[in-house]
């Protein structure tokens, strides 16, 4: 086992490109996170051996850098899930300050917002109205959803 590891150890690293997180976002079913993967090429002949793996980069303009999702970013989605799911219809006899509840409440509604502006803009992009569902989610604010929507719609 020992020599295992240590052959493990001395071997000499993979080579290439590996897939790459794009973005997370927490769902009602838990995360749902996107990644780039690498394009993969199969060399070999017919009656050959198994054939060798080649990762070939990403062309430059095939998608935009998605910012990375930061650790502290991730913890304060889940105190606010959790947050969003003890208090917002909390009764009085419940553990919840006023102040968390007020909070919940408002954090239930902001989600609220941005699943119907979602939507919409799903809806718009389904009938190929891409420059409306653009334009729905800037008014809104959504610049996130409108990147989105415009990477959808690019070809």
């Amino acid at each position: 086992m020992i020599s295992l590891l240590l052959a493990l150890a001395a071997a000499p690293p993979v080579e290439g490109e590996h897939a790459t997180l794009q973005a997370c976002e927490m769902t009602g079913g838990g995360w749902v996170c996107h990644y780039t993967i690498p394009a993969v090429t199969l060399v070999g002949a017919a009656n050959a051996p198994p054939p060798r793996i080649t990762l070939a980069p990403a062309p430059a303009s095939a998608s935009p850098q998605v910012p990375q999702p930061r650790a502290e970013d991730a913890a304060e989605a889940a105190r606010q899930v959790k947050l969003i799911a003890d208090c917002a219809d909390a009764g009085w006899m419940s553990l919840c300050l006023p102040k968390d509840r007020r909070e919940a409440r408002r954090l239930r509604d902001a989600a609220t917002a941005r699943k119907a502006l979602r939507t919409q803009v799903t809806q718009l992009l389904s009938e190929n109205k891409c420059s409306e569902a653009v334009k729905s989610a800037l008014k809104a604010g959504d610049l996130t959803l409108a990147r989105e929507a415009q990477a959808f719609c690019a070809p």
